[in-house]
C-alpha cells in the first residue's frame, strides 16, 4: 500500500463522501419505494385522488420527453409496470453508489493504490456508462407503459437523448479507461514487489 502525499485531506474528504453516498442510497432506494407503493394503495383506495395524478404524472415525465401536457393513463397496470422499467435504472444507480461508497471507504481508511480500489472505480465507471444507456431506454419504456392502455392511435412511442446521456457516457468510459489502468498499475506493481 503506497502512502499518499495529502492522506489527511483526501481521508477527510472521503469520510464526507462516504456520508454524502450513504445518504444517496438510503434517500434514493426510499423515495423510490414510496412513490410507486403510495402511488399503488392511493389507486386502490382513493381511484378519484389518483385522477389528479395523472396530470402530474404526465408533466413529469413528458417534460423529460418534450411534449408536456399529454394525457397518460395512470392504471394499475401503467403504475406497476413503470416501477419495474424504473427499478431497473434505480438499481443500477444505487449499485454504482455503493461502489463509489466503498471506494472513499477505501481512501479514508488509507487503501489508494489498491487493487480493490481500482475495481470499485471500475465498476462504479461501469454503472454511469449504463446510466448513460438506460436513460433513453426507461424514458421510452415508461412512455410505453403509461400509453399502452390508450385507445389505438392514441398510445405513443418517442426516445429522447440528451446532452446529459451523452456526457455520462463519456464520463462512464473516462472513468472506465482510468480504471483499467490503475489495475494494470496495480498488477505491474504487486509483480515488481514480488521480486524484491
Amino acid at each position: 500500500m503506497t502512502v499518499f502525499a495529502n492522506s489527511d485531506r483526501l481521508r477527510g474528504f472521503s469520510n464526507a463522501m462516504v456520508i454524502v453516498t450513504t445518504l444517496g442510497i438510503v434517500l434514493i432506494a426510499g423515495l423510490t419505494i414510496l412513490v410507486f407503493a403510495g402511488l399503488m394503495i392511493l389507486m386502490f383506495f382513493l381511484p378519484d385522488w389518483t385522477s389528479n395524478l395523472s396530470n402530474w404524472t404526465s408533466n413529469l415525465l413528458l417534460a423529460r420527453m418534450g411534449e408536456a401536457g399529454r394525457d397518460l393513463a395512470l392504471t394499475p397496470r401503467s403504475v406497476a409496470t413503470a416501477a419495474a422499467v424504473t427499478a431497473v435504472p434505480v438499481g443500477v444507480l444505487l449499485y454504482g453508489l455503493w461502489q463509489a461508497r466503498a471506494l472513499f471507504v477505501d481512501f479514508a481508511s488509507g487503501r489508494v493504490f489498491t487493487l480493490t480500489s481500482a475495481r470499485h472505480l471500475r465498476n462504479f465507471a461501469a454503472s454511469v456508462l449504463a446510466q448513460a444507456i438506460l436513460g433513453p431506454v426507461s424514458s421510452t419504456a415508461l412512455l410505453l407503459a403509461f400509453t399502452f392502455d390508450n385507445p389505438p392511435g392514441r398510445r405513443q412511442l418517442a426516445i429522447a437523448l440528451s446532452t446529459n446521456d451523452y456526457l455520462a457516457l463519456i464520463i462512464g468510459g473516462v472513468l472506465l479507461a482510468v480504471a483499467w489502468v490503475m489495475v494494470e498499475a496495480t498488477r505491474i506493481a504487486d509483480e515488481h514487489a514480488s521480486f524484491v
